[in-house]
């Protein structure tokens, strides 16, 4: 059955994807990306680039709920320029102050950040309506080429999404991160690439300067966007790292809401509820050796992570 399933995925994307690793800083990628409450839904696009980009030659695809291809309707192409080492917000266009339920506008917030309003109409297009468990792919339309893909295409994670960031999340790719994701049959860490903020139902931990706060701008090593810069610094201390026994300290000038730790693979194999203290200790217990992602969420809501490694 896996042979199979293999073989499919292959068919469908010969010709269309590459396998492996992009250069560093030579292409776009996305570096926001924003699943929120109601119709809150944006990605950002980040030019890493010297080179003004002609945006027309991208598109957004939606691959909804484990499907293996994107319908002509769940695809939308971009428009306009963008500049080197700057973002384009791509917004879900519900601006209708009087709209209700599914034609509820976009929070004034988001609004004010947008710079392409895509899919106002859900039967004429629907790529920007993703609900966490819909794999998002940027595409190259001239070389037919997928540049970066958010999820596993062909994997329904669930309801809650891939490793539970990818539904009222906003999501924030790492300064570390150069290049986007094109191999459509990874297994998808989010937490190896993204840190991400909980759109929490928690009135007193959740605020919109938190869920908003990065969009327009975004921090890389390639480079910096010259507008709106601002740095988003979650300071945390994990030690030791390596850990040569079976415990290891987390500490942040913020009050720890939680520690989750995962396997390559995804799984969750720790979780410890921190209840607000600044230091927390993990045991690792009978955990193989091997490299681990740590995810620290602090009670404002906001998550990062952290590679470690179990001697």
């Amino acid at each position: 059955m896996r042979q199979t399933l293999l073989l499919n995925l292959s068919i469908i994307f010969l010709g269309s994807t590459s396998f492996g690793q992009s250069t560093p800083c030579s292409e776009l990628f996305i570096s926001e990306y924003i699943e929120g409450w109601s119709n809150n839904k944006a990605i950002e696009i980040y030019n890493p680039t010297n080179d003004v980009v002609d945006l027309t030659d991208y598109r957004l695809e939606r691959y909804s709920n484990g499907s293996n291809s994107a319908l002509d309707n769940q695809k939308v192409e971009l428009s306009g320029t963008l500049q080197p080492n700057s973002v384009v917000v791509v917004v879900l266009d519900k601006q209708d102050p009087d709209g209700v339920d599914f034609e509820a506008p976009v929070w004034d917030e988001l609004a004010e950040a947008a710079d392409l309003w895509v899919c106002p109409v859900y039967e004429e297009n629907n790529a920007m309506y993703f609900n966490g468990n819909d794999a998002m792919v940027l595409r190259k339309i001239s070389t037919n080429t997928p540049i970066d893909i958010f999820g596993k295409i062909g994997e329904d994670p669930g309801e809650t999404g891939w490793a539970g960031m990818t539904q009222n999340h906003t999501l924030i790719r790492k300064t570390s991160v150069t290049y986007g994701d094109i191999d459509a049959l990874n297994d998808y860490l989010v937490v190896d690439e993204w840190d991400g903020i909980l759109w929490s139902s928690d009135s007193l931990s959740y605020s919109l300067d938190s869920v908003f706060l990065n969009l327009g701008s975004h921090t890389c090593e390639c480079g910096t966007t010259d507008i709106n810069e601002i740095e988003h610094v979650v300071n945390v201390k994990v030690y030791p790292n390596p850990i040569s026994d079976d415990v290891i300290w987390v500490t942040s000038e913020s009050e720890i809401r939680e520690v989750v730790i995962y396997n390559l693979a995804g799984q969750k194999i720790n979780h410890k509820f921190i209840n607000g203290f600044q230091v927390a200790e993990i045991s690792m217990g009978a955990t193989i050796s091997g490299l681990y992602i740590m995810e620290v969420v602090l009670e404002t809501g906001a998550r990062t992570t952290r590679r470690i490694v179990l001697k």
